[in-house]
């Protein structure tokens, strides 16, 4: 009887420690990140941590007013989810925020995966399928009557300001190649076969700027995440001081009838 494969032993490259000192990667936390002197910012860090590079200026630009946008957008899912267990279970902050977190997915925030695969098939193909392609998939989403991830919004119209600026921040910081290029080739193809224009959203822009630095397509929704995490807490230290998670249980209850 012969024995099956050995399993390799796994290892990681994020983090290692001796008995004086923790590595970010190969970075010493104190000596190097924190050292004296040092200007310690956490999204520089955050992204050579994620991605395993160091990013330039302009991608760290870029990031900041990505994770900015993406910290709040009000009574959404998300901070309708965070209030409502907040309320339910105040000694457990951590929990009201993975409940908000938990509705980052494919129809809020998430999107920006959705369209980054999209943005990724039109820039992988030579310029002359380019628009061909840009057509087939307005058409496939049009026939299955899916919404197109990344364009329209129920509120912003005719754009979105939001949009506008973060790819006007990534123009300024040389980021604004293939993925950006194909946003807008995908919008042009959107607004001919709408006949009418249709706002490329916060989230379209957002996933061809990561697209721009190369940020994996699934790893993508994970910055939407550290995005709105920070509008949850913010949610959490505004339901403190001015409750209305049972406001809005009270009015759910007074307002869908029972129906059999």
């Amino acid at each position: 009887m012969t024995s099956g494969p050995t399993m390799k032993t796994p290892t990681t490259a994020l983090s290692h420690h001796t008995l004086d000192a923790v590595y970010y990667r190969e970075k010493n936390l104190v000596d190097d990140i924190l050292k004296p002197g040092a200007q310690p910012d956490f999204v520089r860090e955050a992204m050579a941590h994620i991605l395993g590079r160091e990013i330039g200026d302009g991608e760290l630009r870029v990031m900041n007013a990505i994770l900015i946008t993406m910290m709040e957008h009000g009574f959404t899912p998300s901070a309708i989810s965070t209030r409502s267990i907040y309320m339910s279970a105040p000694e457990n902050l951590q929990g009201a925020v993975a409940a908000g977190l938990m509705a980052v997915g494919s129809q809020f925030v998430g999107t920006v995966e959705n369209n980054a695969r999209l943005l990724a098939r039109i820039a992988a193909v030579p310029e002359g399928e380019k628009r061909a392609l840009a057509e087939e998939i307005v058409d496939d989403h049009k026939a299955r009557k899916v919404h197109m991830p990344g364009f329209g919004h129920h509120l912003h119209r005719p754009d979105d300001p939001r949009a506008i600026r973060l790819l006007e921040i990534g123009a300024e910081n040389g980021l604004d190649g293939a993925y950006v290029k194909a946003l807008r080739l995908l919008g042009e193809v959107i607004d001919e076969k709408a006949r009418r224009h249709i706002t490329i959203n916060a989230t379209g822009s957002v996933a061809a700027l990561l697209g721009e630095m190369n940020v994996p397509v699934d790893l993508m929704r994970g910055f939407s995440v550290l995005g709105r995490t920070a509008g949850l807490v913010a949610h959490i230290a505004e339901e403190r001081e001015r409750p209305s998670a049972r406001f809005i249980w009270e009015l759910v209850d007074k307002t869908i009838p029972y129906e059999a």
